[in-house]
């Protein structure tokens, strides 16, 4: 548990999944990231799906929602999914479900937003019932017409339910929903309407690196995902982010990386690499 200015933040380890190492890591050669994280006997990469839980000023905030039970058994065992922990991981915080008065989604990929829904009668229902949603207006109009690189990981039936909720609050550009708690439009290079948060207080400021920085092993700038649809965007973005990191000395919380959740970073001679790791 972290606390800045008047938020605690604490991390939900919901749920665990695997990707195939080359999308993971995109152009980067397996010889060079097997050196960072072995593979299993599929080629695949086990990651986590972190929720960033904040609270403060009256608020349960949630960042991202990971993604949920509702699966079949195929997609289950093609992404080694592991065990839905939501309202465990919500009872050790002291709430439940109904306490999360927003949740902020990075983008609306399924491995972010399909957490936020439930089947149920054969329908797709919001788990939180009292929160609102809060997206960026680009990402949802990309997400109702994903070009065809995202298709896949923009899924209908998840995007349906997202605009049928009635807790749909569609943000343009940079917005502080609260004093001291921003929703910033950057990462476009991985989708249109990619936003980061940014907490602020006191000394100390935390920024939720989204999948613009998904674990330390991007901090390096030019290893991005293969899901990335504008590469140099992206780099452009990456390198403004590490800049006020290295400067500000703020910290950076990993929502995919398996072994750190947040962290300071440096300059080394060839990459900006991990400095203080900090828990979360």
């Amino acid at each position: 548990m972290l606390t800045i200015g008047e938020y605690t933040l604490q991390t939900l380890d919901v749920q665990c999944f695997s990707l195939d190492g080359g999308s993971v890591f995109g152009v980067y050669p397996r010889v060079l990231w097997e050196k960072i994280i072995t593979p299993d006997h599929l080629n695949r990469i086990r990651l986590s799906m972190r929720i960033l839980l904040v609270r403060g000023k009256g608020r349960n905030i949630l960042v991202d929602a990971a993604m949920g039970t509702a699966w079949s058994d195929k997609v289950k065992k093609i992404y080694d999914l592991s065990e839905w922990r939501l309202d465990e991981e919500l009872q050790n915080a002291g709430l439940e479900c109904r306490d999360i008065t927003d949740v902020i989604f990075t983008h609306l990929h399924f491995d972010h937003v399909a957490g936020a829904f439930e089947e149920k009668d054969g329908r797709l229902v919001s788990v939180f019932p009292n929160a609102r949603f809060h997206v960026q207006k680009d990402n949802y109009e990309t997400a109702l017409r994903p070009n065809a690189m995202e298709k896949s990981s923009y899924l209908l039936p998840f995007i349906d339910a997202f605009g049928k909720s009635g807790s749909m609050e569609l943000v343009d550009g940079c917005v502080e929903l609260l004093p001291g708690f921003e929703m910033v439009p950057l990462g476009q290079g991985h989708t249109a309407g990619h936003q980061l948060v940014k907490i602020t207080g006191d000394d100390t400021t935390l920024v939720h690196g989204g999948d613009l920085i998904p674990s330390s092993a991007h901090l390096a700038v030019t290893r991005g995902l293969a899901f990335d649809v504008a590469p140099l965007e992206l780099i452009r973005d990456k390198v403004a982010l590490l800049n006020d990191l290295l400067e500000k000395r703020w910290l950076l919380y990993f929502a995919h990386d398996p072994f750190i959740k947040a962290a300071t970073v440096r300059q080394d001679k060839k990459h900006v690499v991990v400095d203080k790791v900090v828990d979360v």
